[in-house]
């Protein structure tokens, strides 16, 4: 189907194709873990080597100059990707922080030495004309090029910045003598500080931490001079000179640049405009993305994109599902909702908006991939990298992909603006449904947000983690209390039983009272009937497998984080063989885990993939999986007997699955950690030979969330 909006080269290939699955990782060899380069190095000035990067194939020139150096460009995390996307992005570490150099002594350090330094880059790039922005005192670097250069300058972008940083009032030279002495005495304290008052927004723990840690690339005493070197300053008679156009952006909330200095630099530049920031903080690049970096696409691309508008009645229905994925087991049950909702709405297209494994499994289904999707990041490498063996942090593994639902979001707001639909659905779409609530004006069609677990948990009893769980539970509380029209709907993918008693944190109410008042509950949506199952003989001859086989399913989902329980599970194999010879095991990798990484036995045959892996896990004698929700929810509602590894840590897997499978009578958990192969195969035989007891898994999960989505579509939600 044709656009409604025709869409630039670089959202995709023609639909049908897989996309790539998210772009490469840079790991710790770039700062931005979700983009490399196009290419990057240094340029050396007087001996010191500055690095820099240009990010982008095309379009045109956006330069950020170098922070003060408590910061490096890592600062830049949530606008760099995304920009890139739309123009060629140069970023570079200013000397003393990054990967620059750390030369020594305060004469290294002067406001002429990061001008002349920042010049080399944009030579060194091939930045001939740009659009160059300046954040906080790197304004002044900003106006200085723009007036000493109207030839390259095409456009000036100033946040949070200042024009002259003097020191001939007294009580000024005094304030930047203490701030000093605080920096070179007890540069652990000062980071907090200064952070602190740059993120004077609520809920800015992540931001606050960032910064810290991005201060820790340098020292007290390295800050100490560059500060020097940025005071003492004056460019307000440059300012007057600059003829592009400018757009200066200030929070009213700044409490390290008031807004006033944001003002004057909006009057000093001929035709300035200003946008502010109602209760912004010091640096809305990382603290306010969504606005930033839609304010500095609009200002630098100019006019609108051009492009086909339909009559509205001329439109077709259309729906855009959004689905997780980690792993594959919402993409199964999403398919399985759409499935169901195209029964209700049988002239509804439904585009997905997701990536691999999600994808493939979608494309393998004859379903329609967005083709912007190419530009995800993929959240799964993600959890991959910061996972350990057999143990995933997940508060902090969701904590720290902000880069990554910064940048997902933003290509969805792209689609957005290009395309209409008549609805979004969201399974455990958290970048949409957070950026939606921070910036609720851009939501154009009704949405609907589904999820199987609500409340982050701390799992390792201590202050900081239950804090930091408390302040992001806080935070969504807060989002739906303030914006409840963001969520046209809000699914639980259960029943009430399944949602944790525990509460969100101190002061914060219990997990399941407010899930009560603030979402449906449609009971697991299962991607098949269990019904069709039921003959197992037949299945076993359908899919290949002998009736009197002894059949062991060993499979982790999919991702590549269940290599090291796979590793164990082969290693248990021989002495499980010991007691039934003639066992035959099937270990499925997934599509992230190389076969050849794993040990090969007698008696195991390694799958990279299987499609539809619940037909096989239902005639298997028994199971051994990772624990996740959906592969047990699967092997309950088949009656399978099986054992699962909650990943240590995985405060989903251990507290809110566990909960689940508990009311079905199927928590079947044990210790990865505290098994040795030998114990694995004993608790596996055991359950080869336990009787299952399960409870029922309902059947029409997926049909009540599909008639609670056609409610909203059919804007018939209210009437009840």
């Amino acid at each position: 189907m044709k656009p409604h909006t025709p869409l630039p080269e670089s959202f995709g290939k023609v639909v049908g194709e897989l996309p790539e699955a998210g772009r490469l990782p840079a790991g710790q060899q770039f700062p931005f873990g979700t983009l490399q380069p196009s290419h990057d190095g240094y340029v050396e000035r007087n001996g010191v080597k500055s690095w820099y990067a240009v990010y982008g194939e095309s379009g045109p020139w956006i330069a950020f100059a170098p922070t003060f150096q408590v910061a490096h460009s890592q600062l830049l995390k949530a606008t760099v990707p995304y920009l890139a996307e739309h123009f060629r992005v140069v970023t570079m570490d200013g000397r003393g922080n990054g990967r620059s150099d750390r030369p020594q002594g305060q004469d290294a350090y002067s406001f002429e030495h990061y001008y002349q330094d920042f010049l080399a880059v944009l030579d060194a790039a091939g930045a001939e004309r740009l659009a160059v922005v300046g954040i906080s005192a790197t304004a002044m670097t900003a106006l200085r090029f723009a007036a000493e250069h109207p030839e390259r300058a095409s456009h000036v972008i100033v946040a949070g910045g200042f024009a002259e940083a003097r020191l001939d009032d007294p009580k000024a030279a005094e304030r930047a003598r203490k701030e000093s002495e605080f920096t070179r005495n007890d540069f652990a304290s000062y980071l907090e500080w200064f952070f602190s008052i740059c993120f004077t927004e609520p809920h800015s723990t992540k931001p606050i931490e960032d910064g810290v840690r991005y201060g820790w690339a340098a020292s007290g005493e390295l800050v100490a001079w560059a500060r020097t070197g940025w005071l003492g300053n004056d460019v307000t008679e440059l300012a007057r000179r600059v003829r592009c156009p400018t757009l200066v952006l200030h929070g009213d909330g700044d409490k390290r640049v008031p807004y006033e200095r944001g003002e004057a630099i909006a009057r000093l530049v001929p035709g300035a405009r200003m946008l502010t920031i109602g209760e912004g903080g010091h640096l809305t690049a990382a603290r306010d993305p969504v606005v930033f970096n839609r304010a500095v696409r609009d200002f630098v691309a100019g006019s609108p994109r051009t492009g086909t508008w339909v009559r509205a009645m001329g439109r077709k229905r259309r729906a855009l599902f959004i689905s997780s994925p980690i792993g594959l087991g919402h993409v199964q049950r999403d398919l399985a909702i759409a499935r169901e909702l195209r029964k209700l709405q049988p002239d509804l297209e439904i585009d997905w908006f997701t990536v691999d494994p999600a994808a493939r499994y979608l494309l393998q289904e004859g379903e329609r991939l967005h083709p912007i999707t190419r530009r995800l990041a993929n959240e799964s490498r993600h959890f991959e990298q910061v996972a350990g063996e057999h143990d995933l942090h997940a508060f902090f593994a969701l904590r720290t992909m902000d880069e990554i639902m910064i940048d997902n979001f933003m290509t969805f707001s792209d689609l957005m603006d290009a395309e209409h639909y008549d609805l979004v659905i969201g399974d455990e779409a958290w970048e949409v449904d957070y950026y939606y609530h921070e910036n609720p004006e851009l939501k154009r069609q009704p949405f609907v947000f589904l999820t199987d677990f609500v409340g982050c948990v701390p799992m390792d009893g201590d202050e900081r983690e239950a804090h930091l769980c408390a302040d992001r539970n806080a935070d969504d509380i807060e989002h739906v209390a303030r914006f409840p029209y963001v969520r046209d709907a809000a699914i639980f993918v259960g029943n009430p039983p399944d949602v944790t008693e525990q509460t969100f944190g101190p002061g914060l109410p219990r997990i399941r009272d407010w899930t009560d008042r603030n979402f449906a509950y449609t009971g697991y949506a299962l991607p098949f009937d269990p019904r069709a199952f039921a003959d197992t003989d037949k299945l076993r001859a359908r899919l290949g497998y002998g009736r009197d086989e002894r059949i062991a399913i060993a499979a982790v989902g999919g991702t590549s984080v269940g290599k090291h329980l796979l590793t164990k599970i082969a290693q248990a194999l021989p002495h499980m063989r010991r007691e039934v010879p003639d066992l035959r095991m099937i270990m499925v990798t997934g599509p992230r885990i190389k076969p050849e990484s794993l040990p090969r036995v007698e008696g195991l045959e390694i799958r990279p993939y299987v499609h539809n892996l619940f037909e096989h896990l239902a005639c298997a004698d028994v199971a051994l999986v990772q624990g996740g929700l959906s592969t047990c929810m699967e092997l309950v509602a088949t009656r399978r007997p099986f054992v699962s590894f909650p990943l240590q840590r995985h405060f989903e897997q251990c507290v809110h699955v566990r909960r689940r499978l508990s009311n079905y009578g199927a928590d079947r958990a044990v210790s990865y950690a505290a098994l040795a192969p030998e114990q694995l195969a004993e608790q596996t035989l055991q359950a080869l030979h336990t009787p299952v007891m399960y409870k029922p898994v309902e059947t029409d999960g997926a049909a009540r969330a599909a008639r609670r989505i056609a409610e909203v579509l059919d804007n018939r939600w209210w009437v009840k």
